[in-house]
Order: structure tokens, then C-alpha cells, then sequence
């Protein structure tokens, strides 16, 4: 071979050294790039982590603030409705014992007004119980009970039986075995009576033939339940979601404001650390509220 052949073989093997050292840092910087890439993409995932958990705690305490807010102005409503209601309730209370001597003076005895009079007595007494229920429940100091539901339970028909007797609505309740809690007994109270006035307004709506409530109360492990069904045809399903959020209601507006269910669940969650829920039956609505057991001191 002459020299031009090999300059040429020489020339040759230094562009293929060229080309593949070439390569070798095209591949380099490639490499590189991608690790950068992926730091980039770390940093932007961080990033977005970072950003969500900061929206999220925005979110948060802004809600939070908005609770606050809220509880403050129901406070506030609640203090100006015990100061509107206690002097009604008091002259009631005056009349009624007015009305009790003035019987008795005549010796004058009438079973059915006995009744009514112990009736108005212990309602009035319940309304005032009822605001100074709702003023505690603002109250972070209020201090818990140790209670029987079953007594609770009949307390809370007692209360409303009067307006059910008159629509002809059968109550059902069978408590063979004592369940003792432990928890704020009138503010669960307040939540029973509400879901049995809800009961109550459904039969009277879809005029009912034979209206009928079962309550009943199971004990589990670890919660007390408590089952409030009726065979008033049931919730429409595009409403069970909806029935606990505040001014939703399925009454016209003259007959609810949508804040009752409301109420009664925030008591049961809030109040009480519990849960209510509701769910159709064959031939009416069930309302579940779970009781945590705590132990009493």
C-alpha cells in the first residue's frame, strides 16, 4: 500500500474516533439533560404538592373561620331568643298555676284539664330547657352526663305526643334492656325530637292512612344506635344526600325553613361525636344516629 492509502486509512480512523467521541458526548449531554428533567419534574411535582397543601390549608382555615363566624352569630341569635322568649314562658307558667289554684279553690276536677295543664307545664319548661340547650351548645365548658336513653327516649315522645295523638300517628317504642350513656342528654333530645317533628310533617304531607313510627335502640362493642323509622313513603333519592345541609327542605316554604335535620346533625357529629344518617325502607325513611360508648367518670 502506497502512502496516499494509508494518510487516507489515517485520516479514516481519525473521523470514526471523531464521530463516535462525538457521540459519546452527545450521549453525555443527553444523559445529563434527562437527569435535569427529572429534577425539573421533581422540583415542579414538589412544587405542586407544596401548592395543593397550601390551598388545602387555606381552604381549611378559611372554613374553619367561616364556622367560627357562624357559631358566633347563631350565638348571638340564640342569646337574643332566650332574652324574647323567658318572659312569655314565665307569664305562661304564671297562668297555668293561676288557673291550677283557681280549680282547686272551686274543687272543681276535670281529668282532661289536669292533663292538658301538666301538658302546657312541662312544654313550657322544655322550651326554656331548649334555649339554654342551644346557648351551651356553644359553650366549650359544658360538662357531660351520665344518662338513660331509654328514659331520654320516652322524655322525647312525651314532648311531641300531644301533636301526634292529634294526627292519629302511632309511636312504637319496646326498651326491655337499659341503656345508660354518656354524653349531653337534652341536646340528643333536642335531635330526637326533631327527626320525630320530620316524621310527623311527612304523614301529614302525603296524608298517610295509618301513620306509624318505631324507635328502637341496639348496643353494639363500642356505640349505642338508636333507629327512627316510619312508613311515611320514604325520602326521594335525589334528596337523601341533600337532607342534612342547611335550608334544604322538602316541605313548602310556609311549613320549614330546612335548618331542623340540619340542627339535629350537627348536635349528633358536633355535640355528641356521633353520626346520623339517612336511608329508605320498604315503605318509609330510617334516620340512624350512632353513639360512640364513652365511659362516664
Amino acid at each position: 500500500m502506497n502512502t496516499l492509502g494509508w494518510q487516507i486509512i489515517f485520516i479514516a480512523v481519525v473521523l470514526i474516533i471523531a464521530i463516535i467521541y462525538r457521540l459519546l458526548l452527545l450521549k453525555k449531554d443527553l444523559q445529563i439533560a434527562k437527569r435535569k428533567e427529572k429534577k425539573l419534574e421533581a422540583l415542579n411535582s414538589t412544587l405542586q404538592s407544596s401548592l395543593e397543601e397550601i390551598t388545602l390549608n387555606m381552604e381549611q382555615k378559611k372554613s374553619h373561620l367561616f364556622q367560627q363566624s357562624k357559631m358566633a352569630t347563631m350565638g348571638e341569635m340564640m342569646e337574643n331568643i332566650a332574652h324574647q322568649w323567658r318572659q312569655p314562658l314565665s307569664q305562661i307558667n304564671s297562668a297555668v298555676l293561676l288557673i291550677d289554684d283557681s280549680l282547686y279553690e272551686k274543687n272543681f276536677k276535670n281529668i282532661t284539664i289536669e292533663e292538658k295543664l301538666l301538658e302546657i307545664e312541662s312544654l313550657t319548661k322544655y322550651m326554656s330547657k331548649t334555649i339554654d340547650d342551644f346557648r351551651n351548645f356553644f359553650d366549650g365548658n359544658k360538662v357531660k352526663e351520665t344518662f338513660s336513653l331509654n328514659e331520654l327516649i320516652a322524655q322525647s315522645i312525651y314532648i311531641v305526643q300531644g301533636t301526634l295523638k292529634s294526627h292519629h300517628i302511632e309511636v312504637s317504642y319496646d326498651l326491655n334492656e337499659k341503656f345508660i350513656y354518656f354524653g349531653y342528654p337534652r341536646e340528643l333530645q333536642q335531635a330526637i325530637v326533631i327527626i320525630l317533628n320530620n316524621a310527623k310533617d311527612a304523614f301529614i304531607r302525603r296524608k298517610i292512612f295509618t301513620p306509624k313510627i318505631v324507635v328502637n335502640v341496639t348496643k353494639t362493642a363500642n356505640e349505642h344506635i338508636i333507629t327512627i323509622c316510619d312508613n311515611a313513603r320514604g325520602i326521594r333519592e335525589d334528596m337523601l344526600e341533600k337532607i342534612f345541609d342547611p335550608y334544604v327542605t322538602t316541605k313548602h316554604k310556609s311549613q320549614g325553613t330546612g335548618l331542623g335535620l340540619y340542627i339535629a346533625k350537627m348536635i349528633v357529629h358536633e355535640s355528641m361525636g356521633g353520626e346520623l344518617t339517612a336511608s329508605n325502607i320498604y315503605d318509609g325513611a330510617c334516620f340512624e344516629i350512632k353513639l360512640k360508648e364513652e365511659d362516664g367518670e
